[in-house]
């Protein structure tokens, strides 16, 4: 097997693929080899996805799925079992932040509906993979140096990463009779729509265009040393993080990020 498609004969699922960091990560799958599964919430950005995968010469399923919604997220699960018999990589990238106050301004069901995305959305997941993941398949969960810390606002989003880390160490001690690896993957700042939080209408913006907007700084609460990446550099490090060796590194977090977290 060539270097450049390392992946061949594997199958991933990647959720929230439909832009930004899920796309750049399915896209470097693809490149390597791998048929792929992907969900999002949006139906035409998926088709955009599966269009540039498919000229690769490689499978994919897509399906728009509410990762909150319990029934839609079994069913994609148990499509993707039946289509494809088993899954040697799943990405949980999928998130959202719908409550970045202040908890004593913040709105109840936006506050728990983050969670139910960053924490109930790759738990079910995952729980409805299980059973068709390979011996030494790969779980990485797409998480965030805030889970590591607390800030003053932005609360839910604190605490379903700082979940999401403790489902990591979980999962890794529970799977490691099956050779499975469960691994942290932490961006670090990425030029993805998140970022444009002043312009809440305007999400769905071109990583080039959100470079150059932050080219003279980082936004409020980085560090001068810290730099605005690209999301095919997390792409690169996903791509790095599944081909790792059977017995490699699990439980662990790998980090792109330009400062302790």
């Amino acid at each position: 097997m060539s270097e450049a498609k390392q992946l061949a004969g594997k199958t991933a699922v990647v959720t929230g693929a439909g832009r930004g960091l899920g796309r750049s990560i399915a896209l470097a799958y693809a490149k390597a080899g791998a048929d792929l599964a992907i969900c999002s919430r949006t139906l035409a950005e998926l088709e955009a996805v599966k269009a540039e995968v498919e000229t690769l010469g490689v499978r994919c399923t897509i399906a728009a799925v509410d990762l909150s919604d319990q029934d839609a997220t079994q069913q994609f699960c148990s499509t993707v079992l039946k289509d494809f018999g088993e899954v040697d990589i799943l990405v949980n990238n999928a998130g959202a932040e719908m409550e970045t106050g202040r908890i004593e301004t913040s709105d109840p069901t936006d506050w728990w509906k983050t969670l139910e995305i960053n924490v109930r959305g790759p738990y079910m997941v995952t729980r409805f993979l299980l059973p068709g993941l390979s011996e030494g398949a790969k779980i990485i969960n797409v998480s965030s140096g805030m889970g590591m810390r607390a800030g003053n606002t932005n609360s839910s989003y604190h605490v379903s990463k700082a979940a999401m880390n403790m489902l990591t160490d979980a999962l890794a001690n529970e799977l490691w009779p099956r050779r499975i690896d469960v691994n942290n993957l932490i961006p670090g700042p990425v030029a993805t729509s998140m970022l444009n939080k002043d312009k809440p209408g305007e999400r769905r913006t071109a990583p080039e265009e959100v470079l150059e907007r932050f080219s003279e700084g980082l936004p409020p609460g980085f560090p001068e040393w810290e730099r605005l990446k690209h999301p095919d550099e997390v792409g690169d490090l996903a791509l790095y993080m599944a081909t790792r060796p059977i017995g490699g590194p699990t439980g662990q977090s790998f980090s792109l990020a330009r400062r302790p977290l």
